[in-house]
């Protein structure tokens, strides 16, 4: 199997369980009135917790990273020392280890998610020294998922096994795994939508990232197939048209001009899928809707 599509998938796995992991680290919503007992086995859980995660961002960053994995690895390093010894300073007092999982389990510092957003973006160089911000696991393993899902060598590094180009003579490629569904979105990607190069990479039967360039300046798009659903997560790093990126389906946040990028997230029954992606991916502005944004100003 490509080796390059291995490490995706663990990637996106790892991703996953770290989360499902991250929650289950949270502490009882009555962890001031637990006995000594129960605060042992909290802490002990907290303890073995930590060692799984730190041992699958270092496995993860090998995969991802490349010839920066070992700068990224001193970093990991540095974050698990610091973190374990400020937990082991935590002792079985419930308050400080409620403050412990606040601050370096599941913060996410609002100055650091815009760095990433504003740097982290397809066709442009993202530094992968951005990780030296990152202060909790939760904020480390965001960096990791936004320079995978908006790094168009790690994409196209993925073997094709589809393409064709459309009538702006641009290629859309599927890479990765041959799934009947993800096939035949990429078979009815209409030909006149009007995208630069796109890369559909099938990670698996329930996992599809996309990056469609000239949308939004590198539209990327993560779907996850559940069943009979669908859920479409997307990031815009370019907002070309403010009304118009606010008009998209499960827009989180509305954005204006001071805002970097845009993220949403919406559901669909997966039978409808490529109908709601394809309209949704022709509703995300290019740069010919800026001049329009402007002249309605």
């Amino acid at each position: 199997m490509d080796e390059k599509l291995v490490g995706l998938q663990h990637f996106f796995g790892v991703d996953l369980r770290l989360k499902e992991e991250m929650i289950k680290m949270s502490p009882p919503i009555d962890i001031q009135y637990l006995n000594e007992q129960s605060l042992c086995d909290y802490s002990d859980n907290m303890d073995k917790a930590l060692r799984y995660i730190f041992c699958e961002l270092k496995c993860i960053s090998f995969h991802i990273f490349g010839p920066n994995a070992l700068a990224i690895l001193t970093r990991i390093c540095e974050l698990e020392s610091l973190i374990k010894h400020e937990f082991y300073l935590c002792g079985l007092d419930p308050n400080k280890l409620r403050e412990f999982y606040k601050k370096f389990i599941s913060s996410m510092d609002i100055e650091f998610l815009n760095l990433v957003k504003e740097k982290c973006v397809g066709y442009a160089l993202c530094e992968p020294n951005l990780v030296n911000k990152a202060v909790s696991i939760n904020e480390l393993l965001h960096f990791f998922h936004s320079f995978v899902m908006n790094n168009e060598a790690i994409l196209q590094s993925v073997a094709l096994i589809n393409k064709k180009t459309n009538l702006y003579n641009y290629p859309i490629n599927l890479r990765g795994n041959d799934i009947p569904l993800f096939s035949e979105i990429f078979n009815q990607f209409p030909a006149d939508l009007d995208v630069g190069h796109t890369d559909m990479v099938a990670i698996d039967e329930n996992k599809l990232v996309m990056m469609v360039r000239d949308r939004g300046h590198a539209l990327t798009i993560e779907i996850t197939i559940n069943g009979n659903m669908a859920r479409v997560e997307y990031f815009i790093p370019k907002l070309c048209n403010i009304s118009m990126v606010n008009k998209l389906p499960g827009i989180i946040n509305k954005v204006n001009e001071d805002s970097i990028g845009a993220t949403g997230a919406f559901e669909v029954p997966v039978d409808s899928l490529k109908y709601s992606l394809f309209d949704f991916i022709s509703k995300v502005p290019t740069d010919d809707d800026i001049e329009l944004q402007n002249y309605r100003l």
